[in-house]
């Protein structure tokens, strides 16, 4: 179901081109639990992130289904991320003043599915990783194994084809461990699980398949995928039903709401300090116009007090040119006796 074909992957540091991936070829089953083993910096994160869509490859081709991805666009890859992707973080990635059950409702709430809906899938998804007693509460008051549950659960709740693990275990116990590779085995004979980590132990003990990585190259294989008759691809992208992701205006609204009303305290700074910005602008503006106004009252007041006339006369042209003429006359005559 998912193949990658000669998959090369640079990335530019200033002049430096830095080689992440070189020439990657890896078929994947449509279910089975496989392990990306290699030290850090060789290139398993970058793999699970080509596989998720989270990155683009510079060379090669990632096949889904049949599909090339080569020509896919923007809003493809969003599909493909929303319905066919699930996610699970070495951090958690939960939102702490969200509910347990709020925490996994959410990837379904960005998709816009109805609130029964949504709540349905989310308990079926918290009762498969043993969490249906836990619902309400917050992932501050769970310990590290049961929040990555919760992010199991959250990656599972769209019923993705692909569940991508980035280090699940790396913040957690043994004991802890072991419950959640325990989770993912069982996934596994549904799903299609890669998992990136640095566990060889866990891995050789839980995966159904070892890939090895080193210098971005693949090194190794466990149980590689025989090739098969030659399939013909298919030229288009089937939706099968699958709409854009869009959320409501009133959940968006609603989501809004919650969120100010469980930061109370931020949002009253917030508020408060808004609302001395803009009372602040208000008094300049108030002022600025009482100071224009006193100055055009002094201005009529003073033009009162001392008008200035303006009157209108009429002068005859040719009148002062006779004149004028006139005292030349006078002046030469009077030059001529002297």
């Amino acid at each position: 179901m998912l193949k990658l074909r000669h998959v090369t992957k640079d990335y530019l540091t200033g002049d430096t081109k830095v080689c992440a991936l070189k020439d990657v070829n890896i078929d994947f089953r449509k279910n089975e639990f496989v392990a990306v083993l290699g030290p850090s910096g060789c290139g398993k994160t970058t793999l699970l992130n080509i596989i998720g869509g989270l990155d683009r490859y510079t060379e090669g081709d990632l096949i889904i289904n049949g599909v090339s991805t080569k020509e896919y666009k923007d809003g493809d890859w969003d599909t493909y991320r929303n319905y066919s992707i699930g996610f699970v973080f070495q951090t958690y990635n939960l939102i702490s003043h969200q509910t347990v059950l709020s925490n996994v409702e959410l990837a379904l709430t960005l998709s816009g599915v109805s609130k029964e809906e949504r709540r349905r899938r989310a308990k079926e998804a918290l009762f498969k990783v043993g969490l249906a007693d836990q619902l309400n509460k917050k992932p501050n008051q769970m310990s590290g194994g049961q929040m990555q549950r919760v992010a199991i659960a959250r990656a599972l709740v769209n019923n993705p084809d692909i569940l991508l693990a980035d280090e699940p275990t790396g913040a957690l116990d043994t004991q802890t461990s072991v419950q959640i590779m325990e989770i993912l085995k069982e996934i596994s004979k549904e799903k299609l699980i890669i998992m990136v980590t640095h566990n060889a132990d866990l891995a050789k003990t839980y995966s159904t398949r070892i890939v090895k990585l080193l210098d971005g190259e693949v090194r190794s294989d466990s149980r590689p995928v025989e090739e098969g008759p030659v399939v013909a691809e298919q030229k288009e992208v089937k939706k099968k039903g699958k709409s854009k992701t869009a959320m409501s205006f009133f959940t968006a609204l609603s989501l809004s709401l919650n969120n100010l009303m469980t930061k109370k305290t931020r949002t009253f700074l917030t508020s408060f300090a808004g609302s001395i910005g803009i009372i602040g602008i208000a008094l300049i503006l108030a002022l600025s116009n009482g100071i224009q106004t006193y100055i055009d009252d002094v201005q009529e007041d003073t033009l009162s007090s001392y008008p200035i006339s303006i009157h209108r006369e009429e002068a005859d042209i040719s009148n002062i040119i006779t004149a004028l003429t006139g005292k030349e006359k006078n002046d030469y005559q009077h030059e001529k006796d002297a």
